[in-house]
């Protein structure tokens, strides 16, 4: 079972540190905050599918130069969210979504950081109503806060 709250707490604390109060969330400054350099590269042969992967021994998370800006951000933040976790054993982040019983708890704990990272519920709701959107704007509430649209509408789903 995923503790949501606690990864809720650790992404708005790290929102908090590096004074991120407005959508789009620079994932980047958080990882150059936490010292992880992030670095875009071409993913050939059997890491096709891959979207990113943190080394922790040079202390760099890999992104998929060939993936879109927005599929990039959220797999940005999902590796800061196996950092923030400290996580010692996880995978390689997968294009292909899976259904969320086959993530092991590690990659489903990294996503859901990522999300409260990326769209945490305070600005959802300040966007929602100074826009004057609903739940069923997902697209729009995508491009404000630069994430894929199935993030954005999930997130919007399991909005209280």
């Amino acid at each position: 079972m995923i503790d949501h709250i606690y990864t809720e707490r650790l992404a708005l604390d790290a929102l908090d540190q590096f004074d991120i109060t407005d959508p789009v969330v620079d994932a980047l400054k958080i990882a150059k905050g936490v010292g992880v350099a992030v670095e875009e590269i071409p993913m050939a042969g059997k890491l096709s599918n891959v979207a990113g992967f943190y080394d922790g021994k040079k202390k760099i998370i890999y992104l998929n130069k060939d993936d879109t800006p927005v599929r990039k951000q959220f797999s940005l933040a999902h590796e800061l969210g196996h950092i923030f976790l400290q996580h010692k054993n996880y995978d390689a982040l997968f294009r292909i979504p899976h259904k969320e019983a086959l993530y092991s708890k590690e990659e489903s704990e990294a996503n859901s950081f990522a999300a409260k990272l990326l769209m945490p519920d305070f600005m959802i709701k300040e966007y929602l109503q100074k826009y004057n959107l609903t739940k069923g704007d997902y697209s729009t509430m995508a491009k404000i806060f630069g994430v894929p649209k199935s993030a954005m509408k999930h997130t919007l789903e399991h909005l209280h």
